[in-house]
């Protein structure tokens, strides 16, 4: 498929069936996860936890002998069983998301059709990784506004002190 200008009718029609169906499977992903839970057991067996696929919790449940334990044992035992089905539920997205990413990259990219377009989703900086240690510890890491900023390298100046309405006359004039 020649990109640009050079694209038939034929080759755009076969790209944008392509991106019909990537968008359709994009959606079947999302319903899928959507229906997403994991469920974890922690306290000898006497805590489970359930998450939906944002890792919200939606169910907690004590066995029959919960009084078994003190009060720090089931605080302790909701955690783990919170933290064990977050990391669940977390794998199962992943496992969604690296199929869609399959299935995306037979798309061409926007780039790739139009030459010096410019790939947004490039751009975009990967996440960090969020703590689970409790706010009170001392390894929890903070992530600083400073730290995780996003960075702009290839920007053209604006002249801020110009009025909008006289804006498209300034950038004429201008010398980028």
């Amino acid at each position: 498929m020649t990109a640009g200008k050079g694209m038939t009718p034929a080759s755009f029609t076969d790209v944008m069936d392509a991106v019909g169906a990537g968008m359709r499977s994009i959606e079947r992903m999302q319903q899928q996860r959507a229906l997403l839970t994991a469920t974890a057991t922690a306290g000898e067996g006497r805590v489970t936890v359930t998450v939906n696929a944002n890792g919200v919790v939606v169910e907690t449940r004590f066995d029959d002998d919960i009084a078994d334990l003190t009060y720090d044992e089931i605080a302790t035992a909701i955690t783990e069983a919170t933290q064990q089905a977050a990391a669940q539920i977390t794998d199962r997205v992943a496992e969604l998301m690296a199929y869609a990413r399959r299935e995306q990259a037979q798309i061409p990219m926007l780039s790739e059709l139009l030459p010096g377009v410019l790939d947004v989703m490039r751009m975009f900086p990967p996440a960090p990784v969020v703590s689970t240690a409790p706010p009170s510890e001392s390894n929890r890491v903070e992530n600083s506004p400073r730290a995780s900023a996003m960075e702009f390298a290839d920007v053209q100046a604006w002249n801020h002190d110009v009025p909008p309405d006289a804006r498209s006359e300034a950038i004429n004039h201008q010398p980028w």
